[in-house]
């Protein structure tokens, strides 16, 4: 996803809505962080939750607000200089790359099951302005010893978490934030079923399983 400097959503540029996003990506929207990071009093941060949930930014889950697939698109999206195909197929040829270490480091909770390219660039456009990536994540254990190997990732994370959603997510979290390698020019997020379904999309790496031994 792509944004540009006059752009604007639920009535706030768009860089500022992306701002929101990145605060809250793992952890629930209230009016306290809406209020922190577009400066506005309570009726605005009211009327910003309800456009944003209506432009699908964000939704609802156990009653609880936070930024839907959409939302963590638009926390990861650029406003730079669009890429050229070359430098796209760079970042992808990296980001495959960084899927098959991780998929052969056991210290990870994680494994990446699919890496799923869909946007601008499966459409063809010569430059794109990001490269939309969707990542299947896949438990590396079972049972109890996937929950105790969740908790070495967050015991070796090295600083507090900010919430217990945070906490909660760390593992996944962690692993998208590796295959992004801050490279810009790379949006990425989890796979849902609708990109499968309902986008061009492509394929581009796939998880080859190990042994059962290997998740026991």
């Amino acid at each position: 996803m792509r944004i540009t400097a006059d752009q604007k959503i639920a009535g706030y540029p768009a860089v500022q809505i992306r701002q929101l996003m990145r605060e809250t990506v793992g952890r629930s929207i209230t009016l306290r962080y809406v209020r922190k990071v577009l400066q506005c009093s309570d009726s605005v941060a009211s009327s910003v939750l309800n456009l944003l949930h209506e432009d699908g930014f964000i939704e609802s889950v156990r009653a609880i607000l936070g930024p839907s697939t959409k939302g963590t698109a638009l926390a990861m999206a650029t406003a730079a200089t669009p890429l050229r195909r070359e430098t796209a197929a760079r970042l992808i040829a990296g980001l495959v790359e960084r899927a098959r270490a991780l998929n052969a480091d056991d210290s990870w909770a994680y494994r990446v099951g699919m890496v799923v390219i869909f946007g601008s660039y499966v459409r063809g456009v010569d430059r794109p302005s990001d490269v939309d990536v969707a990542c299947e994540l896949r438990p590396r254990w079972r049972s109890d010893r996937q929950q105790a190997q969740e908790q070495v990732r967050r015991e070796n994370r090295g600083k507090p978490f900010r919430n217990m959603s945070e906490w909660a997510t760390w593992p996944k979290l962690e692993v998208f934030r590796f295959l992004r390698a801050r490279a810009r020019g790379l949006s990425i997020h989890e796979l849902d079923d609708w990109i499968l379904q309902n986008t061009d999309h492509q394929v581009v790496f796939k998880d080859e399983p190990k042994t059962a031994d290997a998740e026991e």
